[in-house]
């Protein structure tokens, strides 16, 4: 699972093993969705992603359009935009659960792309249910589009749905930083200093229209 012999350098054994951590996860029934909707998510991303044809797939329009979009032009959603797909998708804890599935699909396969290699493909859905756990203490609503919680900062932007959260760390913190590191003005990751870090991570937002 995932061949990054063609990479430019070495690929750490962390992110690697956070790749494959991810990918699984993607297959299992999740809080809100099953796991045959997990995939197909990530296959409307991933194809909305690189401007293909987007594939026929067993989910509600507004979910497809939500994956669409939010894998393609993140740029384009609004606060307006977010609250009528939480309203048609009856909830926003759906609608964060397939940002969380939409935005590690980008992620990954962006990177495979950057090493040379080729788009991992998709995992074959695990059967089950959903487990509609409800996050406790739920997160509000304050200047946010969807309950974050009091901390209005990325790490914590899925966390109305905490298994999506946790998930999305493990990725964050192999390809990025982990929570600790981010304390550290002058944590170095090899060569690279924590303002060279930061200067990459801000020009790749700002291409990519990142805000919050």
């Amino acid at each position: 699972m995932f061949d990054l012999g063609n990479a430019p350098g070495s690929v750490r054994s962390d992110i690697h093993s956070a790749l494959i951590t991810v990918w699984r996860h993607l297959a299992k029934p999740g809080t809100w969705w099953s796991g045959r909707d997990r995939v197909a998510i990530a296959a409307v991303a991933r194809a909305s992603r690189i401007h293909a044809e987007i594939p026929p797939v067993d989910l509600p329009p507004p979910a497809i359009e939500a994956a669409a979009l939010l894998a393609s032009t993140p740029g384009a959603t609004s606060e307006r935009w977010v609250h009528s797909l939480t309203d048609a998708l009856d909830g926003e804890e759906r609608y964060v659960e397939l940002l969380g599935v939409a935005t590690r699909v980008v992620t990954i396969d962006t990177f495979c792309r950057l090493m040379g290699g080729p788009l991992e493909p998709l995992p074959e859905p695990v059967l089950g249910e959903p487990t509609h756990t409800v996050a406790e203490p739920k997160p509000i609503r304050t200047r946010s589009w969807v309950a974050v919680g009091p901390d209005l900062i990325p790490p914590f932007t899925l966390s109305l749905v905490p298994d999506e959260q946790a998930i999305s760390n493990q990725l964050a913190w192999a390809l990025y930083m982990t929570d600790a590191e981010m304390n550290d003005p002058d944590f170095r990751r090899g060569d690279l200093h924590r303002t060279q870090i930061e200067l990459v991570a801000s020009t790749v937002s700002y291409g990519n229209e990142c805000f919050y």
